[in-house]
Parts: C-alpha cells; sequence; structure tokens
C-alpha cells in the first residue's frame, strides 16, 4: 500500500531538486500551508508537479487555502493546488453540476466549494458574517448550505436560456460571480494557527480572543483564532511579541560562584517566567523578553560589585597551597562560615574575591594566621642524614592523614658547608618541626672515635660479638671496617661516642681467638648448610663465636653442595641482598635479561626453573605443562630422583630433562602457598630463586628460563609480589661478583591471561629499574619480544611496530576506532576521549559518518593536533582503504606523524592477524607517494595484537628495509677449546682423589674464656666426625659410568668434598658426610637404572623396526623409511615434539589423517604404515594389506609422482594413450621373487649382485590374470616367439612389447602390459633351443648364467628360465 495515498496537483514552472525540497518543506508544516507529513515534490510533465500526502485532513487543510506563496531562491511563487492533474480556472477548488429542471427554459446549477473547516465553523458561529455572506449570494439568485459532516459549502442557483437557446454562456457567468463571493470571503477572514503551548495557553485564558468577530476553535495540542483580517493581524501581533526569548550573557565561573545564590534569589522573586540555563563561561535566560532583559541587567550589575584582593605571600607557601588540601579546605570554609562568601584563588600571588571589603580582609587574616614559613640556619657538624631522618619521621607522622608541613634543605652561601631548613606548612605543624629541629641542634652534634683491632675475624662476627658480650647500639652507632685496618668506627653524640669507646676497647682486648682445622672441605660445607643449626646450638651454649675460614685451597665462593638436591639456607636469612657480596665487585656481568612471551615448556635454554609443592610434579600448571609436552619419561626421572630426598621449602632439585624438552637439567623449587609479605613462603621462594641462579653460574649453564612463579591457583601469591620476588632476586644476582658464564636469563610470561600486559609492563618496570647500580650496567641489556620494531618503507617512511597506549603518543595525528554509538565501552576510544575531553566527546555523539568517511575533530586535551575518527565495521578491505585514506589526509595536511590502533581487533572482534595484513597492506600501497608524513606508529596494546602484527610485518617487508629490531640476544653454548679423547676411569678417579684431599676446613673461634673456647672445639669436632660414613663401588659399577656420568660424578665429589679411595681390583671407596656419599650412591643408581633405561628402550626400537615399517612420502614422491626412534614414536603416539626424519627434519603429526606437517614452513606430506609378516618384508611403496590378504591390487592416482615414474619411460617409446596404471601386490610371489633375488645376489656378489632391472612384458587379457595370480610361466614360452630360448621374454623398451603381436588388444581396442621386476644377474647370448641358459664354466656345468639376451653389447631383450626370477610389478592399460 502507497504510504502517502493523498495526491494535490499544481501547476508551475520548472523547479530545481533544491527548489523541489524547499516545497516539499513548506507543504510539510502545518503551520505554513495547513499540510503535514507528505512525499517528495513528483514532476508529472509539462508544468504539472505532484505532491502526496500521508493522511487525509492534511490534503483537505491544504485544499482549504486559495493561494500558496512560497520563497524559493529564484523569488517567489504563487502556487494554487488541485485535486486533478489538470489545472482548474477556479481560484478555489470547487466542483459544479446541472440539476434537472421542469420548466425547459431553467436551468437549476449547483456548486460545492471546500472551505478551513474552521472558517465553516466561524460562518455558523458569527451571524453577523453569515448574512453578509448569504446576502452576498442572494443577490445573483443564489441559495447557500452548510455541511459539516462533508466539510463544505453548497451553492445553488438557476439560470435561463440565452438569445441562442443554450445555457452554456449564462452558466458560466453564474459560476464566475460564485467564485468571485468565495474568493472576497477567503480574502477577508483569517485562520492562524496557535502550535506553541503558552500562547496556546494565552489565547484561551486572554478574553480579548473572545469577541463577537473573533473566535477561537481548539484542537488536540493547538488553537486556531478566526476572524477578519486586519483583527486578526493586531491579535497575531500580539502572540508574536508574547514568544519568549533567549540570551546569552557571558560569565567568569569565579565571580559568578560569588553572586550566584543572591542572582537566584532575584530572579525567583521577580522573574519567575525565565529558565536559567549553566554552561562553561555562560548563562543562558531564557523566558519573556522583558523578563529576561530585566535578569540580564540585574546579572551585570551584580557581579561589576564583585572586589578582588591580591596578597602576595612566599613561593614556597603558594606551593605548599598548591599541592596540598588547603585550596579546597579554604575554598569551602570561606563560602560558608564568612559573614559573605570568599573565592579563593592561588597563582603567582593569592586572589580574594568576594562582595564585601570585609569579608576580604577577615580571609586574608585567616590564611595569614594559618600558614607559616620558617627558615633554620644549622649550626656545627650535623649529621644530616640522622637530622633527615628525624624531621621525616616528625613530618611523615604530621601529614598522617592530609599533608600540613612540608621540609626543604638549602646549601648555605657559596663557600660554606652550613645548610638551612626550611619548614613550610600549618603554623602549628610547623612550630612542632621547629622544636623537633631545635632539640636535635642541641643534643645531636656527632663525633667519631676509632677502636683498633688486633684480629682481623672481628670485623666480619662484629654484630654477634656485641650480642655475646651484651652491648647495645642505642645512643651510638657502631661499625666494624677492613679499611684502613681492621677497626671499629664509634659514632653519634660527643657525650656518648667516648664513653662507648673505653667500654668496647676493654671488652674486645679480653677475647680469646683459637683455630681448628678438621681434613676435608666438606665440613665447612657442611656446617653452613645442614649443621648450621648445630653450630649455632654450640655457639650459644658455649658462648662462643664460631666462623668458617677460607684457606688458599677453597674459593671464596660457596659451591653447590651437589648437582642434584641443595639444602636450605639458614632460617634466620631472609633472601634479601645480604646473599650476595658486593664489597670490591671490579666483575663485569655479561648476562642479558630477555622477557619471553612464551610457554615455559618451549622455551630452548640450558635450565628450566619450575615451582613444585610437597615434592609432586604435577602440584603446579608449570608442571602439568611440562608433563603433557616430555611424557611418563620426566615424571619417571622425577620421582627416582626425589623418592629418597627429604626437601625443605627453598630447597631446589635438579633431575635430568628428557629429549623431548628443549633443555639439559630442570630445577625444582620447593614452594610454599603465600602467607604474607614477611611470611615464610616469599623467603622460601627468593631462597630457591637465588641458588638456581647460583647454581647456573657454578655449573656452567649459560642460559636458565624463569616463569612468574607464585600468581596461580596453587600457590596464590599477589602478582605484583610475586613479581616483586622474582626481579629482586635477579638484581640481587647480578650484583655479585660474577655470575659465571650464565649469559642469558628468560623471564617467560605466558600469554593470553587477563593480567598478562600488566604482568609484562611490572616485570619490565622492575627489571629497567635493576639494571644499573650506582651508574654501573650491572647487566649487558634487557630486550623482549614485545620491543619495538622500526623499518623503513616507501619513499623513507619510518614504521613503528609498538606495544603500548595510545594515549601515550605525542604525533601530529592519532586514529580513534570507534563505531560512533558506544562511547562507554572499555577500549581504544574510550581511552581517546577521556584525555580529549567532553568536548571532543560531544561532537563524536553528534557526528553522522558515512560508510567509510573520516571524521575530523580537534585534538581538546589530547597532545596531538588533529585526531581522526573512523568505523572498520570489522571488513579488512575497509580497513586497508581506511588506513591509505589516513595517510592522504595527512600528506594533503602536511603532517609529520601519525598514531594509529588496531581497527576492530579489540571490541570489534575481528582475527588481529586479519586487522594487522589489511593495515600494513594500506600502508604499503600509500607509503611511496607520501612528503611530509614521515612517522607512522602503530599502537597495540594487547600482547596477541602485537604479536600478530609482529608476524605480518615481518612477513611482509623483506629484512632489508629492517632499521631497527631490538636487540635480541641468543643462548650460546658454552665454548669449549678442544674436543679431548674420554677420560678413562682409572685416571678420572685419580683426579677426584687429588682434587678432595688437598683441601681442609678451618673454623675461627672467638670467647670471653678459653674454657668456652676449648668446650665448643671439641663439640665441633666430635658432632663433624658422627656426620660421616663410606661407601664402596666394584669395578663392574663404574664400569657402567658414560663420559657425561664420570663429569657429573667429580662435580658431585668436589661439591661434596669427599675423600675417594682405589685399590688395584678396581674399586672405588667414597668416604665423607654421610648425605654426600648417599647422594653419590643415589648418582650411581640412577646412572645404571638410566643405562638400563637406555638399553631397553634401543632394544624395544629393534625389535619393533623389524615388524612395523613407518614411511613418509618424500619431495620426489618415493615413499622413504623413518629411522627406528621415529618408528617407536609413531607407534607408540609419542609425538608431543614430533619425529625426525633419516635427514634430521623434524615433523608434526596427525595420525588421523597420516599427515606430517614441517614446523618451520608448515609443508605437509603422508605417511604409511606397513607392518610385515613373519617370513615377508613389504616393500616400501607397496600399501598397507590385511593378514588375510595375498594378493591386492592398487590403481594409482594419475597425479602421483609413482603414477609418473611408471608412465614416463613407458610414453619415450609408445605413442598410445595411458588409460591407467595399476600396482600389483601378490605376497606370495614377491615373497619367492625376494628369495630368488637373495640367492642371485649372493651368489653374484663379486659380480655385480642380483641385476634387477625394471622391464616390459606385452600380455592378453587371457593370461594378464593368471600371470597377476602365479606369476610370469616358461612353460607357455613359444607362443609368440622362441628366438633366444624357451624362457619368458622381456623388452627393455614398452614399444617391442606394445605390439599386437604381444599385446594383443580387446574388443575395444585396449591393450596390457605388465612392468615387471627382472633379476638379469650375470648374463650370455641367446639361442633358440636353450630350455635354461648355458654354465659359466664348463668345469662346473652346475654354476649357469641367470639370463640371456638378444645381444650382450646392448641387449634390448632379457630371457630369463625361471619362473621367480620376475616379478609382475605394474600392469599398464593403454590404447
Amino acid at each position: 500500500m502507497d504510504e502517502y495515498p493523498y495526491p494535490l496537483f499544481f501547476e508551475a514552472t520548472v523547479f530545481t531538486d533544491r527548489e523541489k525540497e524547499k516545497v516539499r518543506r513548506y507543504f510539510q508544516k502545518r503551520r505554513d500551508s495547513g499540510g503535514g507529513d507528505c512525499g517528495n515534490v513528483e514532476k508529472l510533465g509539462g508544468s504539472i508537479y505532484k505532491i502526496c500526502f500521508k493522511e487525509k485532513e492534511d490534503q483537505e487543510r491544504v485544499l482549504q487555502r486559495k493561494f500558496h506563496t512560497i520563497t524559493l531562491p529564484s523569488g517567489e511563487v504563487q502556487l494554487t493546488v488541485s485535486q486533478t492533474s489538470s489545472p482548474q480556472t477556479s481560484d478555489q477548488p470547487s466542483t459544479s453540476q446541472s440539476l434537472s429542471s421542469t420548466n425547459p427554459n431553467i436551468k437549476d446549477l449547483e456548486k460545492t466549494f471546500r472551505i478551513d473547516v474552521f472558517l465553516l465553523f466561524f460562518l455558523r458561529d458569527n451571524s453577523k458574517a453569515y448574512k453578509f455572506f448569504k446576502k452576498q449570494l442572494s443577490s445573483i439568485g443564489c441559495t447557500v448550505e452548510l455541511n459539516f459532516d462533508e466539510e463544505v459549502v453548497l451553492v445553488r442557483g438557476e439560470v435561463d436560456k440565452g438569445p441562442g437557446g443554450g445555457f452554456g454562456g449564462a452558466a458560466e457567468k453564474w459560476e464566475c460571480q460564485v467564485d468571485r463571493v468565495f474568493i472576497q470571503l477567503t480574502e477577508t477572514y483569517l485562520c492562524y494557527h496557535v502550535l506553541e503551548p503558552k500562547l496556546v495557553k494565552m489565547v484561551l485564558q486572554d478574553p480579548s480572543f473572545r469577541t463577537n468577530d473573533i473566535k477561537v476553535y481548539t484542537e488536540s495540542g493547538y488553537a486556531v483564532v478566526v476572524g477578519e483580517v486586519d483583527a486578526m493581524k493586531e491579535k497575531i501581533a500580539v502572540l508574536e511579541k508574547s514568544l519568549p526569548t533567549k540570551k546569552e550573557v557571558p560569565i567568569v565561573e569565579k565571580k559568578f560562584k560569588l553572586v550566584e545564590e543572591e542572582f537566584n534569589r532575584e530572579m525567583r522573586a521577580n522573574c519567575p517566567e525565565v529558565t536559567i540555563i549553566r554552561g562553561t563561561a555562560m548563562i543562558t535566560l531564557e523566558g519573556p523578553d522583558k523578563e529576561v532583559q530585566s535578569g540580564a541587567a540585574k546579572l551585570d550589575e551584580l557581579i561589576k560589585n564583585v572586589k578582588e584582593k591580591r596578597v602576595k605571600f612566599p613561593t614556597a607557601l603558594l606551593t605548599f597551597m598548591k599541592t596540598s588540601d588547603a585550596i579546597p579546605k579554604y575554598q569551602t570554609r570561606f563560602q560558608q562560615r564568612l559573614r559573605n562568601p570568599v573565592f579563593f584563588e592561588v597563582g603567582s600571588d593569592l586572589v580574594l574575591s568576594s562582595l564585601s571589603s570585609d569579608a576580604l580582609n577577615e580571609a586574608e587574616a585567616a590564611v595569614m594566621r594559618d600558614l607559616k614559613v620558617t627558615t633554620v640556619q644549622l649550626q656545627g657538624a650535623i649529621d644530616l642524614n640522622r637530622l633527615k631522618e628525624i624531621l621525616t619521621k616528625a613530618k611523615n607522622e604530621a601529614n598522617s592523614r592530609e599533608l600540613r608541613v612540608d621540609v626543604s634543605y638549602m646549601p648555605g652561601a657559596s663557600g660554606t658547608s652550613t645548610t638551612k631548613v626550611r619548614l613550610v606548612g600549618y603554623s602549628e605543624d610547623v612550630a612542632k618541626l621547629n622544636e623537633v629541629l631545635h632539640d636535635f641542634q642541641l643534643n645531636q652534634v656527632s663525633t667519631q672515635e676509632t677502636i683498633n683491632l688486633l684480629h682481623p675475624e672481628i670485623v666480619d662476627c662484629f654484630v654477634k660479638i656485641l650480642d655475646l658480650i651484651g652491648m647495645k647500639q642505642t645512643k651510638v652507632t657502631l661499625q666494624a671496617s677492613h679499611f684502613p685496618n681492621p677497626c671499629v668506627f664509634v659514632s653519634g653524640p660527643r657525650c656518648h661516642v667516648q664513653e662507648a669507646k673505653e667500654t668496647l676497647t676493654s671488652t674486645l682486648s679480653s677475647l680469646i681467638v683459637e683455630t681448628l682445622t678438621l681434613d676435608g672441605p666438606g665440613a665447612q660445607q657442611y656446617f653452613q648448610e645442614e649443621g648450621k643449626v648445630t653450630k649455632e646450638l654450640i655457639e650459644s651454649s658455649c658462648y662462643v663465636i664460631i666462623r668458617e675460614k677460607q684457606t688458599a685451597a677453597t674459593p671464596n665462593v660457596q659451591r653447590p653442595r651437589n648437582t642434584s638436591r641443595l639444602s636450605d639456607t639458614p632460617r634466620s636469612l631472609s633472601y634479601s641482598s645480604s646473599m650476595y657480596s658486593t664489597v670490591g665487585n671490579s666483575a663485569i656481568n655479561i648476562t642479558n635479561l630477555k622477557i619471553k612471551i612464551s610457554s615455559l615448556e618451549n622455551e630452548q635454554v640450558d635450565v628450566l626453573v619450575v615451582p613444585m609443592l610437597n615434592k609432586q610434579l604435577t602440584s603446579t600448571n608449570i608442571g602439568n605443562s611440562l608433563l603433557a609436552k616430555a611424557g611418563n619419561i620426566l615424571q619417571l626421572t622425577f620421582y627416582l630422583v626425589l623418592a629418597s630426598c627429604a626437601i625443605a621449602p627453598g630447597d631446589v632439585q635438579l633431575v635430568d630433562a628428557p629429549p623431548s624438552l628443549g633443555c639439559s637439567k630442570i630445577f625444582f623449587i620447593e614452594c610454599l602457598p603465600w602467607d604474607g609479605v614477611r611470611g615464610k613462603s616469599v623467603q622460601a621462594l627468593g631462597n630457591g630463586l637465588k641458588k638456581c641462579l647460583e647454581l647456573c653460574a657454578q655449573l656452567n649453564f649459560g642460559s636458565v628460563a624463569i616463569p612468574i612463579i607464585g600468581p596461580g591457583i596453587v600457590l596464590k601469591y599477589p602478582l605484583r609480589e610475586a613479581i616483586q620476588v622474582l626481579t629482586d632476586i635477579i638484581h640481587q644476582f647480578g650484583l655479585s661478583v660474577s655470575s659465571g658464564s650464565l649469559t642469558n636469563i628468560h623471564i617467560v610470561i605466558k600469554p593470553g591471561y587477563p593480567d598478562s600486559e600488566e604482568c609484562y609492563h611490572d616485570v619490565y618496570k622492575q627489571l629497567s629499574l635493576n639494571m644499573n647500580q650506582g651508574g654501573q650496567a650491572i647487566f649487558r641489556s634487557l630486550t623482549s619480544d614485545l620491543d619495538d620494531i622500526i623499518m623503513t618503507v616507501g619513499s623513507g617512511v619510518k614504521l613503528h611496530v609498538v606495544f603500548g597506549d595510545i594515549t601515550n603518543e605525542t604525533t601530529d595525528v592519532v586514529v580513534n576506532t570507534t563505531n560512533f554509538k558506544s562511547f562507554d565501552l572499555d577500549g581504544v576510544c574510550k581511552d581517546i576521549l577521556t584525555v580529549a575531553g567532553p568536548e571532543v566527546e560531544a561532537k563524536l555523539k553528534a557526528a553522522k559518518v558515512n560508510r567509510g568517511k573520516i571524521f575530523v575533530t580537534q585534538s581538546g586535551n589530547f597532545p596531538c593536533k588533529a585526531i581522526l575518527h573512523v568505523h572498520g565495521r570489522q571488513d579488512e578491505v575497509l580497513i586497508e582503504q581506511l588506513v591509505c585514506d589516513i595517510m592522504c589526509y595527512c600528506e594533503m595536511h602536511e603532517y609529520n606523524s601519525v598514531a594509529i590502533p588496531a581497527m576492530c581487533a579489540g571490541a570489534g572482534g575481528l582475527d588481529p592477524a586479519i586487522v594487522a595484513g589489511a593495515i600494513l597492506r594500506g600502508i604499503k600501497s600509500s607509503a611511496s607517494s607520501m612528503n611530509s608524513l614521515t612517522n607512522i606508529r602503530l599502537i597495540l596494546i594487547k600482547i596477541d595484537v602485537f604479536l600478530a602484527f609482529k608476524e605480518e610485518a615481518m612477513q611482509m617487508y623483506s629484512p632489508a628495509v629492517i632499521n631497527r629490531v631490538l636487540p635480541v640476544f641468543p643462548v650460546l653454548p658454552v665454548q669449549v677449546q678442544q674436543q679431548q679423547p674420554p677420560p678413562s676411569v682409572s685416571a678420572y678417579l685419580s683426579s677426584l682423589q687429588i682434587s678432595s684431599t688437598s683441601q681442609q676446613s678451618v673454623f675461627t673461634f672467638l670467647g670471653l674464656s678459653k674454657k668456652d673456647v676449648d668446650n665448643a672445639m671439641e663439640k665441633l669436632k666430635h658432632q663433624y666426625q658422627t656426620q660421616c660414613s663410606s661407601n664402596t663401588f666394584s669395578k663392574e659399577e663404574l664400569e657402567l659410568l658414560s663420559q657425561d656420568d664420570m663429569t657429573e660424578l667429580k662435580e658431585l665429589v668436589e661439591s661434596e668434598g669427599l675423600f675417594m679411595q682405589t685399590d688395584q681390583s678396581g674399586t672405588l671407596t667414597v668416604s665423607g658426610l654421610k648425605d654426600g656419599v648417599t647422594r653419590v650412591m643415589q648418582k650411581m643408581s640412577q646412572c645404571q637404572f638410566m643405562a638400563f633405561a637406555k638399553e631397553v628402550r634401543v632394544r624395544e626400537e629393534e625389535d619393533l623396526y623389524l615388524r612395523v615399517v613407518w614411511c613418509i612420502l618424500a619431495h620426489n614422491g618415493n615413499w622413504e623409511r623413518l629411522p627406528r626412534t621415529a618408528n617407536h614414536q609413531l607407534e607408540s603416539d609419542e609425538l608431543t615434539e614430533g619425529i625426525k626424519d633419516a635427514q634430521g627434519l623434524t615433523w608434526e603429526v596427525n595420525l588421523q589423517t597420516m599427515v606430517a606437517t614441517r614446523q618451520l614452513n608448515r609443508q605437509t606430506t603422508k605417511l604409511k604404515r606397513l607392518e610385515n609378516l613373519p617370513d615377508f618384508t613389504f616393500p616400501l611403496y607397496w600399501d598397507s594389506m590385511a593378514a588375510s590378504e595375498s594378493m591386492k591390487v592398487i590403481t594409482l592416482e594419475s597425479s602421483s609422482a609413482e603414477y609418473q615414474t611408471v608412465k614416463e619411460p613407458f610414453k619415450r617409446t609408445v605413442t598410445k594413450t595411458v588409460m591407467k596404471i595399476e600396482r600389483l601386490q601378490n605376497v606370495h610371489l614377491r615373497r619367492a621373487y625376494e628369495a630368488q633375488k637373495k640367492h642371485i645376489s649372493d651368489k653374484n656378489a663379486q659380480e655385480g649382485g642380483a641385476g634387477e632391472k625394471l622391464l616390459y612384458h606385452g600380455t592378453t587379457q587371457e593370461n594378464c590374470n593368471s600371470i597377476m595370480k602365479t606369476g610370469f610361466n616358461r612353460r607357455f614360452a613359444g607362443q609368440n616367439a622362441t628366438s633366444f630360448g624357451l624362457g619368458t621374454y622381456f623388452a627393455v623398451n614398452a614399444n617391442y612389447s606394445a605390439h599386437p603381436t604381444y599385446s594383443k588388444p580387446a574388443a575395444d581396442g585396449s591393450q596390457l602390459m605388465f612392468v615387471a621386476r627382472v633379476l638379469t644377474g650375470v648374463y650370455t647370448q641367446g639361442r633358440h633351443d636353450m630350455k635354461v641358459p648355458p654354465p659359466r664354466n664348463p668345469q662346473q656345468p652346475q654354476d649357469r648364467y641367470d639370463s640371456v639376451v638378444d645381444r650382450i653389447d646392448n641387449p634390448s631383450m632379457y630371457v630369463v628360465f625361471h619362473d621367480n626370477q620376475a616379478y609382475p610389478d605394474y600392469l599398464i592399460t593403454f590404447k
């Protein structure tokens, strides 16, 4: 159904499209035309136009007006509308008709006029007007009837025949007279529609609008006033003056706040109908004009009464007011508590504004009274650091709830060492700190004395000595030092230093110092670890201090106890920096730090660090991931190593990694669930991480990968605490004396978690802060997988791929990706608009942007020149075009730089790789034409999005255009100068014995009495001896050790400090600490087990290799057998790490599809499994066969390499078309053929072996099936020819066998030919009468030739006389 069914027509000159729209809008406005909702203006032909209305009432109201005058750009135009497309001569749309009459000389006429219904009502209600109207019609002999149902006026009259006897002229005259009456009627009276609600109310309430000559009619929502034109013009003027007006008054915010309350009060009292709208620096008044003007004048008057006072204050005090809560506090106070409000503003001066001078003075006095600046000159030698500590504490106490006081320090005059202290803030708090400062100057004047020490050992244990003698550092500071000589510095207030010096000198001179020497370094290691608690008990019970003394053979670096377990450090130590020695550190740390976005199990490093709980491999997600990749061999190795070990929190357990992981060792840390920042869990994790790094350095590992341990569902660390522990330990390791060969530390962050980005930023921030210490670099570099990529594209344009936040950019142009609807959803759009401000957001909300267009706004508060808003609509083609348009816009406006986010990759939901491709293609296609635009930055806030862009960029652009990718340091192997032959077991054991017995453990004892010292020495010696044991290994056990096992055993022996003894029979006796001996025994057991496991695996692989054949289709189309290990992996479904083929290439495997995929280039190929029979090995190119099958015919795919390999030599000599090629798999025939092949090969081992050749044999359909099933039969010799003997003939060239004589065509013209494997062996010239080949030597008649030929020099025909000497390999059907 038509939406606009009620048409009207009018005649006019030719309209332009713009004029048509102007006419349409005129008829759409009821106030102008009486119309309403309508369609477009249409031209019907000539000068006739049509416009259609949705409602019939709208159409009729338009018809009621005689003329419609419209102002167009070309001038005013007057239109007369009609209900028909033919123009009417009457000014009013009307209808007339003739009525029948009884008098033939008189004709009755009738005409209907449709006028405004409200004029119709007016005629009904105004008797004066209606009488005048009827009188006019009566004068021309007419009667009138008002029809309110049809809303028409009906006029009737009579005319006589004219002189010619017709009615035509009289009827026309009558109609013209009637039309003139109606034209006069419509020009005399006016219907005025009142639409404004306020005016409607006024019209209805004002009695002046209800007179005899003026009538008011109401409809829903509006009113209509009808009356004579002159009277109506006066009323319309009154109404138009009553229309509300609007006035905007600029204001200064601070002044308006002062007068706002009084202004609102005045307006409510005097101008109640005025609406006040508050804007930014603007007040808008809406209402009756008079009241609006009055309100504006009142506001201006009030603002002029505002007084302002500028007060000079010290800069420091102004700064304090700005940084503290003073400004809002005074604002509230001065607005509420003073007699008149005061506005408080701080700039270069203090500015006070108010309507009252008294209030200004009162406010100034309050500020001067409340705030104060005091500067104090320090006198004498002051411990400035101590003073700062005291003042900082006092300041923090004062500022516990709000900033009330601040302290700063200023150097004195040039050339002096004095310092000034400035206190600024609230007067009472400044007074309190001033009092603290005064007390310090009276009581804390510092001095320092020195006590020289006779025994250097005292320096290292000075704190314990103070505890031993019961001396506390309350009033003085005591610091022991080796420089310039062993001494103690006593510093503090002068009155206390001398007293402390005298007491300490007397006590130190009475100390007893003795030395105890024990054989072997194991004693020191024991008392540093397991025996530490015992040593501490001896110290406390005997009142002594025991110190380990470093001998010449013992370096001052503690080595790990073993290569499989580290016991925990003493419980009294945390993981703080005291763990590392930094004194005299001059070594250069070669370690590189790299943040890896990966999974730990995929890292290619020497060592992986893994958390565990309660000695369980699968207690954490990381452990589960490792097990999933490495398989059960990891679990077996793990439990073998940990089964007999006692593990405490913070201990580290070393486990050999299986080949499926990209590392050689796994360090497992025993952890505790989170129990607070100061709990045991943080200490245990810190100790464990420290030991891992020390082990890597001491065992010469080159690289280690460490995850963020803790923030999982098991350990439940807060993310930031976990990061803090790890980065602190790495920092302390960097400060250590040497990092050994450890050149790479990987911090691994797994992507895809909600907090992955937060984790990366925190780790990067912490490591960045730890790169330097005291101005010296402690690590070589810090890189990450998310480092910027910079490349040159086009004509010198720099393209940056950046992982970061776009709101941090300062480019000339910033691109915002938005859907122009949702502005509150988290994402790039919300972030940009938050910075840019509400004005930019308002413009964006009001914008109507077509598809593919750019909407440009000013930058607002964003630090750029322009913001380009775009909507990618999840369309990669559109995104690419938008990028091109963005670059062209920048170039046209001569912008130098632009920042672009990943359009639609976030909330838009588009695949990041698709977005990356579209954006980079857009840049690549436009970059060559850029001159002004030189810097394009792709800002990517999500890790997965950045990695997708990075991969796409590296693929799209060649390495030649990449200017800079932040350096990535590879994991470097430990350099070996020369490969030495493996040492013998005896030589190896000899070196162990020498290196162990040449060391001693020396302890220094300090005590207050000789008796206590002697008692402690005896107890320590006895304790060590009770911890020792020995074990002997046989020569057979030692011979199971590999070279790696020997190396590890050597390291274990040295780290445990054990004694080694050998005898002539080759046995080895190990003696020393029980734990050390036990670990050597465990190591030997582990080596034996691994050797056995390896032997079992080799036997399994060998046995399987004989039974099952796994093949891979090589690039040349041939099936190649996979090596034994891959064969076993495929059969056992151990495919986590993929398989390696005979060329060493690694493939990923899908056993369901039997497809293998190269890891690097994603090349795919097929796999095949064959299961050999006990007495038959399947050829590699055969398809698998069921055990019950003895024969199988396989039709080759014409696209396969095998098909082409068979077809190509056939087509060299045969021009006919190959219809199909079939492979024949006959187990019985092939078994017999292979047996004959081995026999001939062994017989002719010195003369070329079996001489296997692929030859051709033509056949018929009748013989074909027999040959396929039972093979070639020499008994049928002679059917075609026997020129060279009574055997089976095979041709070198296919064209010979293709002759119809040998390959007889079938009824459809097709022919058959076998491609046969023939064992030609040693051959000779054939003769027609031969039934078997002749003897090779007349003296040995049983040793015969293997075949005969048509000619010796270049055979084209071979004849064999043994049925098993040929195998039908393929059958070719051709035509």
